[in-house]
C-alpha cells in the first residue's frame, strides 16, 4: 500500500492511514465546510513568501465559548503533525464520544495544518528532509520559522548562518509566515477568547512548555506542569507510549525565538504547550514515520489535548 498518495486525490479521500499533499489537505478543509457548514468556516490567514494560502478551519457552536489554537506543520519534514491535525478536527466533528462531543460543543478549535505550506510541499516535490520556509538568502535557502518570532530572538538554541537547518532569520519576524501568524493573533486572540496554544511537532514523544531561553519558571508553571504530567499519563494508559512533560529548556534543548514563547509572553495565551510526536520504532530516519502510525500518533495527541482542556477548566482557565 503506497504510504503517500498523490496530489490528485480528492479531499473527501483524505484519511489517516496516508500522507497527503498540502492540495488534498486544503481541498479536505472544503469537503469539511460542505458537510458542516453551520460548524465550520476556511480561515485564511494570508499567503505564504511563495504566495501559497496558509489556511485552516475553524469550529464554533457557540460565538461565546473559549478557544483552542492549534499550530502545526512549521517545521515542513514533520509530516505527523499536520495528520495529527487533521485527524483531531475530524473527531470532533464525527465521534459518537461523549466527552469529545463536549469539547466540540463547549469550546471552539481554530486549527492550522501547516502553517509552513511551501515548505511542506517542497518535501513532497523535492527534498523529504526540508525544514525551513523558503525565503532565499545568497547561495542558501530557509528560515527555520520556529527559530524567528521575536521572543528572546536569537539568544540560543539558534544559528544566524543562513545555511544552517535552525537558521533563525535575518531579524525577530522577518518571515511573511511568521507576520501571518503574529497578525492572526494579534488581531484575534481577544476576539475568538483564545486560552490555549499548542504548537505539534515530531519527534522524541514529549509535551513541552514555556519557556525555551531560559530556566526561569513561568507564573502558572505548577499547573502546566500538573497539566503535562496528567497528559503524559493518558498516552501511558491508551497506548502504552512513554512521553515526558516539563519546560521546553528543561526537557530537550535551549531555544529561542519559538511561537509557543512567543504566544505565552506577548499574546498572553495562559495555556501553552509544544508536543514532540512519536518518530518511527527501529529506525535512524526519525522524521520519516511509517502511514500505519498515524492513527496512533493522533490518538495521543488528541488524548493529550483533552486531558490539558479538560485540567485547564477544573482550574479555571477558561471562564
Amino acid at each position: 500500500m503506497k504510504e503517500v498518495l498523490p496530489a490528485e486525490t480528492p479531499g473527501s479521500a483524505l484519511d489517516w492511514k496516508h500522507f497527503f499533499h498540502l492540495k488534498t489537505i486544503y481541498s479536505w478543509l472544503e469537503y469539511m465546510v460542505a458537510q458542516y457548514p453551520k460548524d465550520l468556516t476556511i480561515i485564511d490567514m494570508g499567503n505564504s513568501t511563495e504566495g501559497v494560502p496558509i489556511r485552516g478551519l475553524k469550529l464554533s457552536r457557540n460565538k461565546s465559548n473559549k478557544a483552542i489554537f492549534i499550530e502545526s506543520g512549521i517545521h515542513a519534514r514533520e509530516w505527523i503533525a499536520p495528520a495529527a491535525a487533521t485527524y483531531l478536527l475530524n473527531d470532533l466533528l464525527t465521534t459518537k464520544e461523549e466527552a469529545v462531543r463536549k469539547l466540540a460543543n463547549n469550546y471552539n478549535w481554530i486549527v492550522f495544518p501547516c502553517v509552513n505550506p511551501d515548505g511542506y510541499k517542497y518535501t513532497f516535490e523535492h527534498d523529504r528532509m526540508w525544514r525551513k520556509n523558503r525565503q532565499l538568502f545568497d547561495i542558501c535557502r530557509g528560515v527555520d520559522l520556529n527559530r524567528n518570532y521575536p521572543d528572546h530572538w536569537n539568544t540560543t538554541g539558534a544559528s544566524g548562518d543562513p545555511c544552517r537547518y535552525d537558521y533563525s532569520g535575518p531579524n525577530a519576524a522577518s518571515e511573511t509566515e511568521t507576520k501571518r501568524l503574529m497578525d492572526f493573533l494579534n488581531m484575534h486572540a481577544e476576539k475568538e477568547h483564545i486560552r490555549t496554544y499548542i504548537a505539534l511537532h515530531s519527534y522524541s514523544q514529549m509535551i513541552m512548555f514555556p519557556y525555551g531561553y531560559t530556566k526561569e519558571h513561568i507564573a502558572n508553571y505548577d499547573d502546566l506542569q500538573e497539566f503535562g504530567r496528567n497528559a503524559v499519563g493518558r498516552i501511558r494508559e491508551l497506548t502504552g507510549r512513554n512521553y515526558t512533560s516539563g519546560s521546553l529548556i528543561e526537557t530537550i534543548y535551549p531555544s529561542s525565538g519559538g511561537s509557543m514563547d512567543w504566544a505565552y509572553s506577548k499574546i498572553k495565551i495562559p495555556i501553552a504547550y509544544t508536543f514532540e510526536l512519536r518518530g518511527p520504532p527501529d529506525s535512524s530516519d526519525m522524521f520519516i514515520l511509517p502511514a500505519n502510525e498515524i492513527e496512533p500518533t493522533s490518538q495521543e495527541a488528541f488524548a493529550a489535548i483533552r486531558t490539558i482542556v479538560e485540567g485547564a477548566t477544573k482550574k479555571g482557565y477558561y471562564k
